[in-house]
């Protein structure tokens, strides 16, 4: 049976959701205190944005680790240990009081949290399989969908009241709720195997040889640096046109719209297009949104409301793009490797989160504070995720 359930020992829809959408809820909820941040501790904006990059790197070696904790030790016990890193990196960052320290704390923070994405996709993917699975990716979309409009809306009210300190209270906050509410109603979908430590290098040389898992780690990576990167360069793009972090909080809900919009468009094309269709289409109309975006830039209008909404109107095609893209290359990407799945998807996540990474970095490390550099990277982005695709798509096809 393509679309069934395949163990019936599975958590609810809810948690898998909540787990899966928390790295992105972590993320959003920080970001609007950027420009605080950059205050706070005396470093320059590009500095300040260091500590998304930073986050990155921590939570590529963490998807790393919890990806072979899961197959090792099992799914439950991967968890559980990962979101207790997860608190103790946002205690850090509460006691944070010199920079240094706190992208020590943000990395431990992302070293954990990191445990949401890559254990909590295994399980969902023990439990799933076929277009039921690329559904299940499309439902817990419209889910991570919903943390990018309470993310930087909460992360706001927080810097509002109490400043980025109040920010890491909740991270905190957070972390302890994940902890209680996985311990208690997370089973054990897969025990674990301590062979599987024994598979790795042959595992890893597989997988560096396998074109698909190369080309979707580039466009998995391509695509969530378009995403935070708005969360990264938005902030101070929004105090360009003259508004504080509160109202870049508020633009959080449209981009959240966008990608509720992009994971029912997703769920509902399925039902008639295959998901390598949806991926181009995602890309052309991704790339659409960031030509528009960089017009716009161009000519900015000069009252301060219509200039921030001509630039995240075409950020929302953007986000819809990415609805499209991402469930589908998430949802396939693994299908040759059925037996270790916990360590496949971490040297998969492992790829990716480190592309990520260094993407960010790049954006942060080049960094011009004038409008059209946001939009100007995103359309870069896009076109290399097209010519990565049509590369790949040839390749497969040749007699």
């Amino acid at each position: 049976m393509m679309d069934s359930v395949l163990n019936r020992s599975r958590p609810g829809i809810g948690l898998l959701a909540i787990l899966l959408a928390l790295p992105q809820l972590s993320e959003t909820i920080y970001t609007p205190v950027l420009p605080a941040i950059a205050q706070g501790f005396g470093v320059s904006e590009s500095m300040a944005q260091l500590t998304m990059s930073i986050y990155f790197v921590g939570f590529a070696l963490g998807v790393l680790t919890w990806g072979w904790l899961a197959d090792y030790l099992g799914r439950r016990s991967a968890m559980l240990a990962g979101l207790l890193c997860y608190g103790m990196g946002a205690a850090g960052a509460i006691f944070s009081s010199e920079f240094m320290l706190l992208l020590g704390a943000r990395f431990l923070l992302a070293f954990g949290i990191s445990v949401g994405s890559v254990v909590t996709q295994t399980v969902i993917r023990d439990c799933f399989n076929g277009k039921a699975l690329g559904k299940l990716f499309s439902t817990v979309g419209a889910v991570i969908s919903l943390s990018l409009a309470i993310g930087p809306v909460l992360g706001s009210l927080g810097a509002l009241a109490g400043g980025y300190q109040a920010v890491f209270i909740m991270l905190g906050g957070t972390a302890l709720f994940m902890t209680l509410w996985a311990g208690l109603s997370l089973p054990e979908t897969h025990p674990g195997q301590g062979a599987v430590r024994n598979n790795q290098g042959s595992l890893l040389a597989r997988m560096i040889r396998d074109r698909k898992i190369r080309v979707y780690s580039v466009m998995v990576a391509g695509a969530n640096v378009v995403l935070f990167g708005y969360f990264t360069l938005g902030p101070f793009l929004v105090e360009q046109i003259g508004f504080c972090a509160s109202v870049f909080g508020v633009t959080g809900v449209l981009i959240a719209m966008g990608s509720a919009l992009g994971a029912m468009f997703n769920r509902r094309l399925l039902t008639q297009h295959s998901g390598d269709q949806l991926i181009l289409r995602g890309c052309w109309l991704g790339l659409l949104g960031a030509l528009l975006q960089l017009i716009v830039t161009l000519f900015l209008p000069s009252i301060p409301w219509l200039a921030l909404l001509s630039i995240i109107a075409p950020m929302v095609l953007m986000v819809i793009a990415f609805g499209l893209i991402v469930p589908n290359l998430l949802s396939s990407a693994l299908s040759e490797y059925k037996d270790e799945l916990g360590t496949a998807g971490a040297l998969f996540g492992l790829s990716y989160y480190l592309l990520i990474a260094a993407g960010l970095t790049l954006v942060s490390h080049h960094y011009v504070p004038v409008a059209g550099y946001m939009p100007a990277v995103f359309l870069v982005i896009f076109l290399l995720m097209l010519m990565a695709w049509f590369h790949y798509q040839r390749s497969i096809n040749k007699p």
